[in-house]
């Protein structure tokens, strides 16, 4: 039995129970992440031990230095709330196919901003261990000080921006040309 691409009971409507599903995983992730910064927050300003400080058999703390924390708790909180973005806008994409209409003008702008939002994910990853480092090097300067290093470039996350980015322009026009197609007769 094949499957219908839109509709009820199709893969659209499959496909947005996925993404509702990867939204609430979204939100359960970074509710965990902000919990792990409250902890470290506290430990850091009490200097109270918490599960944060276990210490591995060679001696050293399995989380890392407070640099390292906070640059994970930084990174998984920007993935996190672009995933749940990502995922506000992919609903409303599937509803559109659901509903059996997909070339509507909306979808162009939908495209366009998870295009966006890819972008500015992407850029933030790259640059946010680069800020942290230099903030922790000027406001605790012991230690050796923290060398800049140039990011890594994701370049399949580049290639799917500017994917959508066409993506969009598609849509834009498929609703362009369906509504010329309407004032025809």
């Amino acid at each position: 039995m094949l499957m219908r691409a839109t509709g009820r009971g199709s893969i659209s409507s499959f496909l947005k129970i996925g993404v509702d599903v990867v939204w609430v995983i979204a939100c359960a992730l970074l509710g965990f992440i902000w919990i792990i910064a409250a902890f470290a927050i506290y430990g850091l300003v009490t200097g109270n031990p918490t599960f944060l400080d276990v210490v591995g058999p060679s001696g050293a703390n399995k989380l890392g230095t407070p640099l390292g924390l906070s640059i994970w708790i930084a990174i998984g909180s920007i993935l996190c709330i672009g995933v749940m973005i990502v995922c506000a806008y992919l609903r409303g994409v599937f509803e559109t196919l659901v509903a059996g209409d997909p070339f509507v003008p909306e979808n162009a702008t939908r495209f366009t901003a998870i295009a966006i939002v890819l972008a500015v994910m992407e850029t933030s990853a790259m640059f946010v261990a680069a800020i942290v480092s230099l903030v922790f090097g000027v406001l605790a300067p012991s230690g050796p000080p923290v060398a800049f290093q140039f990011p890594n470039i994701n370049y399949p996350v580049w290639l799917a921006v500017v994917t959508l980015w066409v993506l969009a322009q598609v849509f834009r026009e498929g609703a362009a040309m369906r509504e010329e197609q309407k004032m025809t007769i």
